[in-house]
């Protein structure tokens, strides 16, 4: 679209009402119950979650796929995709975390109506993402055999780790300008866009995967480097697909040289890193001590590694929908910031949200339930004992997976909205380095309890986050402004 023909609402207050999902007057504001199953609000909550919910799925599938097609190869592959995808997920959220904590400044702007500036964090929010991807490929291409061996000892599943790492990572810098980019869309209301865009790269990805990982025609099969190429491949398609869209439209967010200037010129880059500097390193620490999690548990036999990859993959899909309620929450409060209304109206809204969390938590948890009688048919060419484990499991992260919904919406969605992004990285390395990660080493190496057991261990993170969390939103200290 171009930018004079944009359907994109314009900063008068008459076109800022979309944003408002209830009517409010001063003698009745409504409840946050009422407002939560009001049809504005509902509608509101829709166009943004249900497309980043979609978007979520479709790349966490990406995740399943790669797992499921590799099960075939054998108990180390799926060892070692495992772990070497936690490894690129530390890359991704640490990446994931810069952009979103910067589309903080995106939707305040634009909740504001300057659609110049919007632009400028915009380019911004790319450069600053971009940069950070980049030195994280450089890191994991030279560093990948060294990592791939804090793992395991098992050199059958370093090799094939320390494959997949040093080809992966390849992947990071078009992710970071996917993910820049797919964050202002959903603060302009265009989550739909960024959703068909990986929706296509994740069907890409799949016709890859299956070619190069068992081979077709004249195609050799690569096993799990195939896996490693279909993703670095899907990626930079993925990337193009965002590129296209934004130039060839002609967006208002078709930055170029001249914003990221102007950009710098505003101290927006302070703002951005401000913000979005505490979320990238909160979310690469949290992802490292995920990272931590696979060491601990791949020190005690390659079945329980092998056995948390299968059900790292199934919380995923979990996961992928709860992201769509707590990246909702982080678009609807940030506008509301934006537009500077009152506080008492974002307290509403706020707790709107999270009813809406707690209702999708549960029917998560019941599905994951569901989901733990399945285990034995989604891999097949697993070895009973792995699968055995696997299955427990998924039955303990359905009965705490409401603890995992609750902490990202409360700190993802809402306390990154206000930018109370110092809190989010003390919370993260108090409850996941001082709790769960002393508690995990404990049962996993002092005691070596079964897998399930050391399961539990690793979700007292998200148990002390959500009681931390909890209290913090209480306060209600966190509802701060950002722009002029």
């Amino acid at each position: 679209m171009s930018r004079a023909g944009s359907s994109i609402p314009g900063p008068d207050v008459q076109q800022h009402e979309p944003h408002r999902p209830e009517a409010e007057t001063a003698a009745a504001p409504p409840s946050a119950l009422r407002l939560a199953v009001s049809r504005g609000f509902v509608t509101l909550l829709c166009a943004t979650a249900v497309p980043v919910m979609l978007q979520s799925l479709v790349s966490s599938s990406r995740t399943l796929i790669d797992s499921f097609l590799v099960s075939h190869l054998g108990t180390d592959e799926v060892a070692a995709i495992g772990y070497a995808g936690r490894v690129i997920y530390v890359i991704i959220m640490a990446t994931l975390g810069m952009a979103d904590g910067g589309a903080v400044i995106v939707a305040q702007f634009w909740g504001n109506g300057s659609h110049e500036k919007t632009r400028q964090a915009t380019a911004i929010n790319v450069a600053v993402a971009g940069s950070v991807a980049t030195a994280a490929f450089v890191i994991c291409f030279t560093g990948s055999k060294w990592i791939a061996g804090l793992g395991t000892d098992d050199p059958s599943v370093v090799a094939l780790s320390a494959g997949y790492i040093r080809i992966a990572s390849a992947m990071i810098i078009p992710f970071a300008v996917i993910s820049a980019l797919a964050a202002t869309l959903r603060c302009l209301g265009e989550a739909k866009v960024a959703m068909r865009c990986t929706l296509a790269g994740a069907v890409i990805h799949i016709l890859i995967a299956y070619a190069l990982v068992f081979g077709v025609g004249a195609i050799p099969a690569l096993g799990l480097r195939g896996a490693a190429w279909a993703t670095v491949i899907s990626a930079y398609i993925e990337c193009l697909f965002y590129v296209v869209y934004i130039y060839g439209t002609r967006h208002l967010m078709a930055f170029g040289l001249r914003d990221i200037r102007d950009g710098l010129r505003n101290v927006l880059l302070k703002k951005i890193l401000v913000v979005g500097g505490p979320v990238s390193l909160s979310s690469a620490a949290w992802a490292s001590g995920i990272l931590v999690y696979a060491m601990l548990v791949g020190q005690g036999s390659t079945q329980n590694l092998a056995a948390l990859s299968m059900v790292s993959t199934l919380e995923s899909a979990a996961i992928a929908v709860i992201n769509g309620v707590s990246t909702a929450s982080a678009v609807i409060v940030g506008n509301s910031l934006g537009e500077n209304r009152e506080q008492d109206h974002t307290w509403r809204t706020s707790k709107a949200l999270l009813i809406w969390n707690t209702a999708i938590a549960f029917t998560c948890g019941i599905l994951l339930l569901l989901t733990s009688l399945f285990v034995g048919v989604i891999y097949s060419d697993v070895d009973g004992e792995t699968i055995s484990l696997a299955r427990d499991a998924t039955v303990v992260l359905a009965a705490l997976f409401i603890f995992r919904a609750m902490s990202m919406t409360l700190q993802n969605g809402l306390l990154r909205a206000g930018g109370d992004t110092l809190y989010i990285l003390y919370a993260d390395l108090s409850c996941q380095w001082i709790v769960a990660i002393p508690l995990t080493y404990f049962a996993a190496i002092t005691l070596h309890l079964p897998f399930p057991v050391i399961f539990v261990a690793i979700y007292t993170e998200e148990i002390a986050k959500t009681v931390a969390s909890s209290y913090r939103v209480y306060r209600r200290k966190w509802m701060r402004r950002f722009i002029d």
